[in-house]
């Protein structure tokens, strides 16, 4: 129990200081119509980067969870054709929020079903969330990018307190690697121009 609470001590320190770094003002795309266009552009791209992640490990290893995967996989697609549509007819700012919000709600179920089977502690989780409340409310909600980043850094502090027995580790590791690699992902891309072949729609696992 001592080991868990530190993991999960040194998550949520990860996440806040995640959160605050987040909310600075992010360089602008060259290419960004507007902050709006920026910051969905900069959401897609974290998603992009999990759901690639998660889409190869789910595919050879755990294929039980590929209904749900191909769930956020079917949102992502959505946001994207929302956001490459707003690209080029601006006054559909309304459309690409929604379709955002539902991408989060995709990635949200998730990360909660592969939490779920990893057998987290519901202790540690509700800690998590709790504190990911607190941050969100100080902070408010000016930034798109905010929402995934906050589902993303959620999922992978549960995930260091899951205990090291397999396969509940695997399943840790993936979602941590996953969230990594979205982060990776996203800073790749800050002060270049926007690219949408860098987030094109993932397929769905057959």
């Amino acid at each position: 129990m001592l080991s868990q609470m530190k993991f999960l001590v040194f998550g949520l320190a990860g996440l806040s200081m995640v959160f605050s770094t987040a909310c600075k003002t992010q360089p602008d795309h060259p290419n960004q119509l507007n902050t709006f266009d920026g910051s969905s552009y900069d959401s897609l791209t974290l998603a992009h980067g999990a759901l690639t992640s998660l889409r190869g490990q789910i595919s050879s290893t755990f294929p039980k969870y590929t209904p749900v995967f191909n769930e956020a996989a079917n949102s992502y697609e959505a946001a994207f054709d929302a956001f490459a549509a707003f690209r080029t007819q601006p006054q559909q700012q309304v459309t690409v929020t929604t379709a955002i919000s539902e991408l989060t709600l995709g990635l949200v179920n998730l990360e909660n079903v592969l939490i779920e089977g990893a057998h987290a502690d519901s202790q540690a989780t509700a800690a998590v969330r709790r504190k990911a409340s607190r941050i969100r409310a100080r902070l408010g909600r000016n930034i798109t990018i905010l929402d995934i980043l906050t589902e993303l850094e959620i999922a992978a502090s549960v995930a260091e307190t899951i205990p090291g027995a397999e396969p509940y580790s695997q399943i840790a590791s993936m979602i941590i690697q996953a969230t990594n690699q979205a982060l990776a992902a996203e800073k790749a891309t800050v002060g270049q121009p926007i690219d949408l072949t860098t987030i094109q729609p993932i397929p769905v696992i057959q």
